[in-house]
């Protein structure tokens, strides 16, 4: 599974985009995603300066390729107040699906993840239930069918 109940993260509080990536490489290396945090963390940080993860107003998709990266896995965070995402749409964020994934699969499983994301992001009523969401339950629920395609 790439996403599991102890890699979704609500109500969380910072200030900007790069206190939103520290978090999530602090976090993969706790959940044994990675082992090394400053890699991964120098990895999110490179592609965000290359071009904005920011998908559209409301949402972000960080994510990186990285040799630090042990297994494929997503991080999901719903922060409690949208922050600025340095983007140059000026889009601010809420939902953060942050995708890890490892060197070796970096050419397909990086790009089926992104795809079956994204795919759901540009739907209504995936969008309206996104934003309802408020637990754990709802979130693995909501992104049930994104596994399914990425399977």
């Amino acid at each position: 599974m790439l996403l599991k109940d102890n890699q979704i993260f609500l109500e969380i509080e910072l200030g900007n985009r790069d206190d939103v990536l520290h978090l999530i490489s602090q976090k993969a290396q706790e959940l044994g995603i990675t082992d090394d945090q400053e890699q991964l963390l120098a990895d999110l940080t490179s592609r965000e300066n290359t071009y904005s993860t920011a998908f559209q107003e409301g949402i972000a998709i960080p994510h990186a390729k990285s040799a630090a990266v042990k297994r494929a896995a997503l991080i999901f965070i719903k922060m409690k107040e949208k922050i600025d995402w340095q983007s140059p749409d000026q889009f601010k964020v809420q939902n953060i699906f942050a995708i890890l994934v490892p060197n070796v699969e970096a050419g397909t499983r990086h790009l089926q993840i992104l795809s079956a994301l994204a795919g759901q992001l540009m739907e209504e009523e995936f969008q309206e239930r996104l934003a309802t969401i408020q637990t754990k339950e709802d979130v693995l629920e909501l992104l049930n069918s994104v596994e399914r395609e990425v399977v």
